[in-house]
């Protein structure tokens, strides 16, 4: 066994992606106090070039599980082969789509402990402990593996749990990949792709979001949110109601069953605040709510809850931030 911690960190176009920057500062951090290093599982198109530069990020050493753009778990017998030969006290994984496959995957395939979307994670007498949102989000819990539980402990973060490094430099050194065979998930295949919309990329990872609910009335009706997410800098998101109703794509919804986020800003516009809803924008930094009803649940746990026409309070917001910013 090491004190090592990996980290999976995805590549898409070339580029180490956002969360792949920001577990590798995660996984430093968290190695510097166990005594170990940062290992990074790099897997998508540019891994295999771009692995190295991960040292800048944080990593001190890096294994190339895939650097082609297949499905992320058909790389999850060389990542068992690579995490079972070094044994670390921790594997940080995204809480993305990739990253929930290839996480799922490890566990299953090595019977490993695991905890997620967790809210912060630490390493205290040598074993991991996390912070995670249960029950709906109603119960705050601190988890760790159990007495010989088998390592690593995967632990999925959310988007915005690490900041990533500023100014880095090295390189990671580069470990041989597993030769092994892929198995089952090897097989997998992607047979069609279908590029998101702009306006859904970065929900995940958007530091500002607006998000709109069954308040917003129409699909036109969340253009004032996009004005307002425009000049914050951030994202639209909206609630399961908005998203069936079909104001808004599905990639857009923000809760239990859909998005998990962590934004420093959630603005939610027409959002009543059901605890489905709550499960999914509950670690935001700062919660602001605009709505009619003043005894709508999301003014139970908004830092500020504004009762009003959200038509007319939006758009007046949006003038202000625009004459302050420029934007």
């Amino acid at each position: 066994m090491s004190t090592n911690v990996w980290f999976l960190a995805e590549f898409a176009d070339g580029q180490p992606t956002r969360s792949a920057l920001e577990l590798a500062a995660g996984a430093a951090e968290l190695a510097r106090g166990s005594g170990g290093v940062a290992v990074a599982a790099a897997f998508g198109p540019g891994a295999a070039a771009g692995a190295v530069g991960l040292g800048a990020a944080g990593a001190a050493r890096a294994v190339v599980l895939d650097g082609e753009a297949g499905p992320a778990i058909g790389s999850a017998a060389p990542l068992a082969a690579a995490l079972a030969s070094d044994l670390p006290i921790a594997l940080l994984a995204p809480a993305t789509f990739n990253g929930r496959d290839l996480a799922a995957a490890v566990v299953g395939l090595l019977g490993l402990p695991a905890f997620g979307p967790v809210r912060s994670v630490r390493i205290t007498a040598g074993a991991v402990e996390v912070e995670m949102a249960t029950l709906q989000g109603s119960v705050i819990t601190t988890s760790r593996p159990s007495p010989g539980a088998p390592q690593p402990a995967v632990v999925m973060a959310l988007a915005g749990t690490f900041a990533p490094l500023e100014g880095g430099t090295g390189r990671a050194a580069l470990d041989p990949t597993p030769t092994v065979e892929r198995g089952p998930f090897g097989r997998a295949a992607i047979v069609e792709t279908h590029p998101a919309e702009a306006a859904v990329v970065n929900l995940e990872e958007a530091s500002m979001i607006v998000a709109g609910g069954r308040g917003v009335g129409s699909a036109a009706g969340f253009e004032p949110l996009r004005e307002l997410a425009a000049a914050l800098g951030g994202a639209v998101g909206a609630s399961r109601a908005a998203a069936d109703a079909g104001w808004v794509p599905y990639q857009l919804q923000i809760g239990q069953t859909g998005k998990v986020v962590k934004p420093a800003l959630y603005l939610g516009c027409g959002i009543s605040g059901a605890i489905q809803h709550r499960v999914g924008m509950q670690t935001a930094e700062h919660v602001v709510a605009i709505n009619k009803d003043p005894d709508a649940p999301i003014g139970e746990f908004a830092d500020l809850f504004v009762v009003g026409d959200l038509f007319a309070i939006v758009p007046r917001l949006t003038a202000e931030i625009r004459r302050r910013t420029g934007r």
